[in-house]
Parts: structure tokens; C-alpha cells; sequence
């Protein structure tokens, strides 16, 4: 049968009639029982106001100035972003993709990387309780399995220094791992031999460097600055996004009431200096590293590369010591003690 134009239309009419009875009277339920006369209550704490808390503009300038200076956002950061290997730490988005995946490797090459930068450390809050739970909307928290063991096929060792701390540690870790001490010899295959850049993490938790010797502290024992702080509390404190730490951050009443007069200039960290200055030397002297700072490939004792591994550990750690005194310089004590 075919429907003449005026029969359609009133088709459509009718139709379109009875869809908005439908959402009309649908949006109205039935007539609640009537309300019986009382007090007004208290005003709630409005919603855009604790967020304006941290998101407004003087916030977010400080905290971009600060972090301006750091080194998260030096472009030679993000260089060896592009890379599947070193995207993970080196680039914004090959952070945020791995911390997805669980991989430690982009799936792909990573084009135009980007510096570490908010994105990358922060997400979404996982309530808005902060009351309770302050949490600075962190992408991780979950405590970190180390790199330089799974990368050996070792089974994995795991650490957790906290929440705040957890975050740092994903990156801020030696990834290679030291000589086999149980042989004899160790060939030394490149310039660049050692853990990767920035083992803060392994020497505040006090494990994964070469062990030469005896006397080491149990891993998580040694430091008060393990037992007592963290990464946050030393390196931001008041929030502060270049990580250098302050002094004031260090004579707070919880740690050393006032004490300290530098961050950098004291007797036991001149001494972890001059001691490193005496390695420096004796790796020189037998021909391990160079007048300009590089490993010299070939093959040595096996106690001797350890000792060059703690070298290389003991400068990319940048503390002089304070991250874990206690075990940091047994290892270069024990490191010097391998030459004559």
C-alpha cells in the first residue's frame, strides 16, 4: 500500500506528540509527603572553593617557576625520550604510557617527547576527601620492583619508601646491576659502565650496589633519613617543585630542630668528598678510569670493577653520603680498600 504525503505527516505528527507526553510527564514523580517546618542547616564548604585552594593561578605560577629550574625540565632531559628504552623516565608521555602498561619500554619509538612535567607526576585525585586522605592526585603510589634485577633475569626485589617516595622511585633508580662477585674476573664492555644515572632510591633503601666486603647496614636500617623522611619530606619541602632541598626543610622540629647551617657544606659530607677524591685516584692509578672521568673498557679482578660500579653509583647519587651515611660509606671505604 502506498501512504499519500498528508498520511505520513500526520503520522510523524501523532508520533511526535506522544514522545513528548512521554518525556514530559516522566521527568515528574509522584507528590512527595508535605514537609514539616525546622531550622535551616549549615552551609556546606563550596565545592569550587577547595579546589581553588591549589588551582589558581598564583599556585600554579610558584610552582612552574620552581620547577623551571629543576632539571625535570631541562631538554636534556627529554632528550633520549624517543628512545622504547628510555622513554619511560625521559618523556612525559612514555612515563604516563608505561605506568599503564606495567612495561619498562614504550611500545613504540615516542615522537616530539616531552619534558617530565605535571602530567606526568599527577593524575586524578582519588577522592576529594583531603581531610582524610591528601594525596595530590599522584599517578603512583605502588611500591616499585627494581629494573636492574629484573633486567638480569635475578628474581625481582621490591621497595617501598612510600607513597611520595614510591612516585620518585620509578626513575630515580641504578637499572644495571653490579659484577658477579663470586668470579674471579669482569670484562668492563663500555665507557659509560656503572648503574644508570640516579640510583637515590636503591641508596636510601641501602641495597643493589657492588657489596664488597663486610659491615653494610640491613637494607631499610642504616639511614634515619630512611626511617624518618623521604623524598617529599627532603626534597619539596613546602611544596617546592625545583627538589633542591632547603635547609629550612632540614631544621624543622621532626629533624634537625635548627642544628644544620648548609645542606651541602658539612664535616661528614667533606670527608665522603675527600674520601671519593682517594677512589678517583686508585682506579686511576690502576688504569680503570680515565684523567677525564670515563671507565676504561677491558678485563679486571672482579673486585676491582665492583669498586669502579661504587664510583660511578657514589657520584651519580649526588648526596655526598646523605642519602644513607651509614651504608654509603662503608661502600667506599670497602671500594678504596681493593688497591693497594
Amino acid at each position: 500500500m502506498i501512504m499519500k504525503k498528508q498520511q505520513i505527516t500526520r503520522l510523524l505528527t501523532a508520533g511526535i506528540a506522544v514522545l513528548g507526553l512521554m518525556f514530559t510527564t516522566s521527568c515528574e514523580g509522584p507528590q512527595g509527603v508535605a514537609g514539616a517546618n525546622g531550622t535551616d542547616g549549615t552551609d556546606g564548604v563550596d565545592g569550587n572553593a577547595v579546589c581553588m585552594e591549589c588551582h589558581n593561578l598564583t599556585v600554579k605560577n610558584e610552582v612552574t617557576n620552581q620547577y623551571l629550574t629543576s632539571g625535570h625540565a631541562a631538554a636534556t632531559t627529554a632528550a633520549r625520550g624517543s628512545s622504547k628504552s628510555c622513554g619511560m623516565c625521559h618523556a612525559d608521555q612514555g612515563f604516563v604510557e608505561t605506568q599503564y602498561t606495567g612495561q619498562d619500554t614504550t611500545a613504540t619509538t615516542t615522537l616530539n617527547p616531552q619534558p617530565i612535567q605535571c602530567h606526568t607526576c599527577h593524575s586524578f585525585h582519588n577522592s576529594l576527601d583531603f581531610e582524610n586522605e591528601p594525596n595530590s592526585a599522584l599517578r603512583t603510589t605502588a611500591a616499585v620492583d627494581l629494573l636492574m634485577y629484573r633486567a638480569d633475569g635475578l628474581p625481582s626485589v621490591t621497595i617501598d619508601l612510600g607513597p611520595g617516595s614510591n612516585l620518585c622511585a620509578n626513575c630515580h633508580q641504578p637499572r644495571r646491576s653490579a659484577p658477579d662477585l663470586a668470579v674471579d674476573s669482569f670484562y668492563v664492555s663500555s665507557t659509560h659502565y656503572g648503574p644508570h644515572h640516579g640510583p637515590h632510591s636503591t641508596s636510601l633503601a641501602g641495597l643493589g650496589a657492588a657489596e664488597i666486603g663486610t659491615g653494610y647496614p640491613a637494607p631499610g636500617t642504616g639511614s634515619t633519613h630512611a626511617t624518618n623522611a623521604d623524598c617529599i619530606t627532603c626534597h619539596m619541602h613546602g611544596s617546592d617543585h625545583s627538589w633542591e632541598p632547603s635547609l629550612d626543610g632540614c631544621n624543622t622540629s621532626e629533624c634537625h630542630n635548627g642544628s644544620l647551617t648548609s645542606v651541602s657544606n658539612n664535616s661528614r659530607q667533606n670527608t665522603f668528598r675527600t674520601l671519593m677524591g682517594t677512589l678517583e685516584t686508585k682506579l686511576q692509578t690502576a688504569g680503570l678510569l680515565d684523567m677525564d672521568g670515563h671507565p676504561v673498557k677491558g678485563t679486571y679482578l672482579t673486585n676491582q670493577a665492583a669498586a669502579l660500579y661504587n664510583y660511578e653509583w657514589l657520584v651519580d647519587d649526588r648526596s655526598s653520603g646523605v642519602h644513607n651515611f651509614p651504608y654509603l660509606e662503608t661502600l667506599l671505604n670497602n671500594s678504596i680498600a681493593q688497591f693497594p
